[in-house]
């Protein structure tokens, strides 16, 4: 892996993660119109349009190289995110998103048990400071945790391993490919979750976001799926293609940056302000995102 292709894929993760956070702003907004698998649903059935088309644009092939490795990805990488999105029903988002971000660790330590990967102490030090990092600005509560909590670092685990298999066994799919595979596998399991709590019994229509039934979509609900489905396109894309030209390991670094961009758009959008222990963990999570580039700059 040459240190121009490391460069372009830290770039493209810093452009992704932004995207990301700022249309997660809105997910509070879409939990009070409909619940998490009529959102999941509509925003893949927004989504899939939107890739075929880009993909007759850009004159873009859409066709899997090897229809089983992208399964797999795709499963691996749709767990993570559904997990965590269900981990959200439970926990506060601090949580979730603490173990979520427990990926990059995924990624290391799956790296170098089935790729036979090899890591310096100064990589490993970079990345489990970049995770305390993450730590120090989620601040989760060490009182509250539970069996549940386990979820988030279940999604942790399968996002990285998705994100690991993009770069050793999807390398000859396009960013395109890679993006269908993702939005079909979670419509799916979203179409099904959906007629599971729509059609037993007690379905309700005003329940938790995890759990609530079908309800009638508003225009606002459509239009904020839209928006989220346009701006998930773009970002997973651009996140496919980084992992399939960057070395995993040194891309995943540069996923942290989401909670530095969450915290200003919070800022930006809401005025809400990041605390000092949150300034600290940004701070950290730059330092280690530097190191690694450093130290990746060394090897090449």
């Amino acid at each position: 892996m040459t240190t121009n292709g490391n460069v372009a894929a830290a770039c493209l993760a810093l452009a992704a993660s932004a995207i990301l956070s700022f249309i997660d702003n809105f997910v509070l907004a879409v939990s009070q119109e409909a619940g998490l698998w009529q959102f999941q649903l509509f925003r893949a059935g927004f989504a899939l349009p939107i890739l075929f088309l880009a993909a007759r644009l850009f004159r873009q092939p859409i066709r899997a190289a090897s229809p089983s490795r992208l399964a797999l990805r795709s499963a691996a990488v749709s767990t993570g995110l559904l997990i965590y999105f269900a981990a959200l029903g439970t926990l506060p988002v601090a949580q979730a998103g603490a173990g979520l971000f427990s990926a990059p660790i995924w990624v290391l330590l799956l790296s170098a048990m089935l790729f036979g990967t090899r890591l310096g102490g100064l990589q490993l030090l970079a990345i489990l400071a970049g995770f305390g990092g993450a730590l120090m600005l989620l601040q989760p509560d060490p009182t509250a945790l539970g069996p549940a909590s386990l979820m988030p670092l279940a999604a942790g685990l399968f996002y990285g391993f998705g994100m690991l298999l993009t770069r050793h066994i999807c390398a000859s799919e396009t960013a395109l490919t890679m993006a269908v595979g993702i939005f079909l596998v979670i419509g799916t399991v979203a179409a099904a979750m959906l007629a599971l709590v729509s059609l037993s019994p007690g379905a309700d229509t005003a329940g938790p976001f995890l759990t609530r039934a079908w309800v009638t979509p508003s225009p606002r609900f459509l239009g904020l799926t839209l928006f989220q489905a346009l701006g998930a396109v773009i970002a997973v894309s651009l996140i496919a293609q980084a992992y399939r030209i960057g070395t995993p390991a040194f891309v995943s670094v540069f996923e942290y940056s989401f909670l530095v961009f969450a915290c200003l758009w919070g800022f930006l959008l809401w005025g809400v302000a990041a605390t000092s222990l949150a300034w600290a963990g940004i701070a950290v999570i730059t330092t280690a995102g530097l190191a690694m580039s450093l130290l990746q700059k060394r090897e090449t």
